[in-house]
Formats: C-alpha cells, sequence, structure tokens
C-alpha cells in the first residue's frame, strides 16, 4: 500500500471512531430513577426573574454583556445600543423553562465532544450563559455545547449542558444557541426602503461635483438628472446599483457618535422617497473601517417615518463595510465615459 493511501485511510478511520463515540455520547440516555433528570436547568431563576438584570455570556477572551434598565433590554457591551427585544424575551423565556432530560458523560476528557470544555480555552465552542442580578449576583449559569438536533423529537431540538464547576452533562430540552455577535442581538437594518419608492438621490464627495438622480418618469429605473453631451453610462445598470445599495443599509457595529471625528469625511448621501422622508447618511472612515451617521428630516406625512429612523440613529455611529461606501459614494468618473462618436 502506497503511504498516501495509508494516510488518507487512517485519516478516515480516526474520523469515524470520533463520529461513532459522539454519536455514543450523545445517544447514552438517562436511566428511570435517575432523580435529576427534568430539574430544571437553572434551579431558582423562575421564582427570581423579576430580579434578572443582566445576562453575560462568555467564550474565550470575549464576554458581551445585555442589561435591562428600565425595562429596556440593552446590548451594554456596544455602548447601550437597543436590543432586539423579542431576542432578549426569547432567550430568557428559554433559559427559565429548560430542563434537564438526560444525563451524558460524566469523563472531563470527552467534555469538548459535546461542546462542553473549558469555555475560556482558545478555541472552544463552549459558552457561558450567566443570569445577574442589580448588584452582579448570579440567578443561574450554565455551560452551553452543541446543538442536537437527532436525540429529541422530529420537532424539537436540544442543547448539551453542563453546570460550571461540575463533571457531569446533560442533555436540555431545547436549543440554546447565544452568539457573542451584536448583529445577533440588535436590529442591524438600518435603512430597508421599497427602491421604487425612492424619487431622488444625492451624492456629494469633497472636491468633486454633486451627483443628482432622479426616478425615471415611468418609474423603470432610476437615471441621471443631466448626463454631459459626449457621455454615456459605463454600465447600464450603473445608477441603478446606487439606488439598490442605498435602499438597504446595515451595520456591523455601533457605538457612541463622536469617536469617527478624527476619521476622513468622505461623503454624504441623501435620498427622499415619494411620501418626503429623507435620510442622510455622513461617511467616515480610512482604509480599514467605515462609520456613518444618519439623520432626517420629512413631511407631515412622513412624520413617523422620520420620529422611528431617528429614535434608532440619533446620537450613534455605526460602522459599514467599506463596500457600502464603494456602492454609493461612487465617483462620476466611475459611472460615465465617452460616447461613440
Amino acid at each position: 500500500m502506497k503511504p498516501k493511501n495509508f494516510v488518507t485511510l487512517a485519516a478516515a478511520a480516526a474520523g469515524s471512531l470520533l463520529l461513532a463515540v459522539v454519536t455514543y455520547i450523545a445517544a447514552v440516555p438517562w436511566t428511570p430513577d435517575d432523580q435529576s433528570a427534568r430539574e430544571a436547568m437553572l434551579p431558582g431563576l423562575a421564582a427570581r426573574a423579576r430580579d434578572l438584570a443582566a445576562i453575560e455570556i462568555a467564550r474565550e477572551n470575549q464576554t458581551i454583556r445585555i442589561a435591562n434598565k428600565d425595562g429596556k433590554w440593552l446590548f451594554e457591551t456596544g455602548d447601550g445600543y437597543p436590543v432586539d427585544e423579542a431576542k432578549a424575551r426569547e432567550l430568557v423565556l428559554a433559559a427559565t423553562e429548560a430542563r434537564l432530560v438526560e444525563r451524558k458523560t460524566a469523563i472531563k476528557d470527552r467534555h469538548d465532544l459535546l461542546g462542553l470544555g473549558d469555555h475560556t480555552a482558545p478555541g472552544s465552542n463552549a459558552r457561558l450563559l450567566r443570569m445577574l442580578d442589580a448588584k452582579g449576583g448570579v440567578l443561574g449559569e450554565i455551560v452551553l455545547g452543541r446543538p442536537a438536533f437527532d436525540t429529541m423529537d422530529a420537532s424539537r431540538a436540544g442543547t448539551y449542558v453542563r453546570r460550571p464547576g461540575n463533571d457531569q452533562t446533560w442533555l436540555a430540552d431545547r436549543p440554546l444557541q447565544v452568539s457573542l455577535s451584536i448583529r445577533d442581538w440588535v436590529k442591524t437594518r438600518l435603512i430597508d426602503r421599497d427602491v421604487k419608492s425612492i424619487t431622488s438621490i444625492r451624492i456629494e464627495r469633497d472636491g468633486e461635483a454633486s451627483i443628482d438622480i432622479k426616478r425615471s418618469a415611468d418609474g423603470s429605473q432610476h437615471e441621471l438628472v443631466t448626463m454631459p453631451a459626449g457621455k454615456k453610462l459605463k454600465y447600464v445598470s450603473a445608477v441603478d446599483d446606487i439606488a439598490e445599495a442605498i435602499s438597504l443599509v446595515e451595520f456591523r457595529n455601533v457605538r457612541k457618535a463622536s469617536k469617527a471625528d478624527s476619521l476622513p469625511l468622505k461623503g454624504r448621501a441623501t435620498f427622499e422617497t415619494g411620501n418626503g422622508f429623507k435620510p442622510v447618511i455622513e461617511f467616515r472612515g480610512d482604509d480599514s473601517k467605515v462609520w456613518i451617521r444618519l439623520t432626517a428630516t420629512g413631511t407631515e406625512a412622513s412624520k413617523s417615518d422620520v420620529d422611528e429612523f431617528t429614535a434608532r440613529t440619533a446620537g450613534w455611529e455605526f460602522e459599514v463595510p467599506q463596500t457600502e461606501l464603494n456602492a454609493i459614494l461612487v465617483k462620476f468618473a466611475d459611472l460615465v465615459e465617452d460616447a461613440p462618436a
């Protein structure tokens, strides 16, 4: 047998063995006389639910904190930006109602197979979930591991869990796949408009003439307000691409406004919709990061849009991908070229 083929077969065998061990650990059921099974995953949390003031999730060297302030959940790690209330309530409810339904391995060396090893270790998949009161007291804590899809009935999923300081692992009866990414806790979509509702756009970059765009008379596309003589669009969809980009803007990080003041101003983009809603996006950044700030004005018909938009964006600045800047703050020279003679 060639050495290469031997290595391939050995690797396949090792993979099969690992799969068999994971499957065995996951499949070993709890015994009927197990008095711990079916108890609450976080005993006592339900009775003290009103005292819950913060949620912490930790993995490797990162910890995020979500705090309840005056009845509103805030992403405290991200300067207190409002959390999607539905997501916070869903986690609290799941953690409160989750029950331990099957005893799994108590062998520490096998914890990693269920994603339940040391949550502080580099590359760990385990996450420590802690429920805290206003003074930082622990109402409940649990180490969360891999999801379990094949050990519950067809309509449900579970999660492998372990109590901190305890080698015994369990299967909990519901999904508890919490994330440390801000994008999984807040509503990251800042602008979400039907592109056909956008009647005009203005792109402004320092040192360049502004670019004005309008919706065509038949409503089928967007076009330049003025096309210079002897010029044409480089691409048929070049202007429509700008409208598409500005109609849907999402962020990847958020912080209190002011820190981006030190970054170069790249330009501004303004658009207006049929009901008079008129947001302005200010871009600041460098080659590594781009931050935007948003304001809006409007007519009486768009007052509710302006109020809702302002409530989510006033006093904040948002990190967006570099591609967002490139797609919206285009240069005129990138849009047009000489027309054939």
